[in-house]
């Protein structure tokens, strides 16, 4: 009976402990000649852990809702061991409730980014105290994607994690990262990024993330195809009404970067009032795909994206 009760008392500490992110993270140092390759990889080992093994809010998350997170360092550049410049990308991807499709929501990159790693030093974290810049932009990163991921759940649902990102970023004012700073020759850095997302100017965003995950996205298995494509036209429309107030808004390219094959796809397979509406809009205020939109109008897809838990986590 002991052994039995043992069990379940592990069982629920396992779940009480269920963190959010299934994070992979890589580094490449094909560009570096002569480095000692294990420094790398205890690298990539420590940031993996760093992610995945922290608890990083008060949710519990089962494996199915667990937020699909890359991180990829292209290293150009490591002095001493300890200082590296590289490039960063960065990807975020969300399931698709009742369905077996997951969505990009960010997919994006830096360059230039410089940080320090001490080997055998503890990475060490504080939203309110800056410590060093790879904790830090990696924190960063990881509560932004919680805002985008809880927005696309429930209306203005990432407010918490967006105001961690203010927390972490007001506290890098210290750092020579230029990507923290109000530069106005570089506005599609951190400062901006999250600039777009708390100025009450560009609320509508909270909006476009609900409409298009939740009640669209969320709603496209079955007979809610049609309302659920609507819905996604409205979130569409939403758009078009932040790039007529400001379209160089940063979060509207990360938008695009992450959506444009997905939105082709969608209404590839819907009727040609709708495929004519989305086309004009998309090619509208983001030209620099009118191609991949011009191929909405193109043939019949097929816009099932359906087998995932219909559970909710909010």
């Amino acid at each position: 009976m002991k052994i039995r009760f043992l069990i379940i008392a592990l069982l629920l500490s396992a779940n009480v402990c269920s963190q959010e992110f299934k994070a992979t993270v890589s580094i490449n140092s094909g560009k570096l000649q002569g480095t000692d390759k294990t420094l790398y990889q205890t690298l990539q080992s420590v940031l993996t852990e760093f992610i995945n093994d922290r608890k990083w809010t008060n949710y519990n998350y089962q494996n199915f809702e667990k937020i699909e997170v890359n991180f990829s360092f292209n290293l150009d550049e490591v002095t001493g061991r300890e200082d590296f410049t590289s490039e960063l990308l960065v990807q975020l991807r969300r399931p698709v409730f009742n369905s077996t499709y997951s969505t990009t929501m960010l997919n994006t990159k830096e360059t230039g980014f410089k940080f320090k790693f001490v080997e055998g030093q503890p990475l060490e974290f504080d939203q309110n105290n800056y410590t060093d810049n790879l904790t830090s932009t990696i924190a960063f990163y990881l509560y932004y994607f919680l805002a985008l991921d809880g927005d696309s759940f429930a209306l203005n649902g990432g407010a918490q994690y967006f105001q961690i990102c203010q927390n972490i970023l007001n506290a890098a004012q210290r750092s020579v990262d230029p990507s923290w700073k109000r530069s106005f020759t570089d506005q599609n850095n951190r400062y901006w990024m999250l600039e777009n997302y708390t100025n009450t100017a560009y609320s509508t965003l909270h909006q476009v993330w609900y409409q298009y995950h939740r009640l669209g996205l969320d709603m496209m298995e079955g007979e809610s195809q049609a309302e659920a494509r609507n819905n996604i036209i409205n979130a569409i429309e939403n758009l078009q009404k932040i790039y007529r107030e400001k379209s160089n808004l940063v979060a509207l390219q990360q938008f695009f970067d992450a959506k444009a094959d997905e939105i082709v796809n969608i209404f590839k397979g819907a009727p040609s009032n709708e495929q004519r509406k989305v086309a004009d809009i998309m090619k509208q205020i983001n030209p620099t795909n009118t191609n991949k939109y011009d191929q909405i109008m193109q043939g019949q897809g097929n816009n099932t994206i359906g087998t995932v838990p219909t559970t909710f986590r909010r």
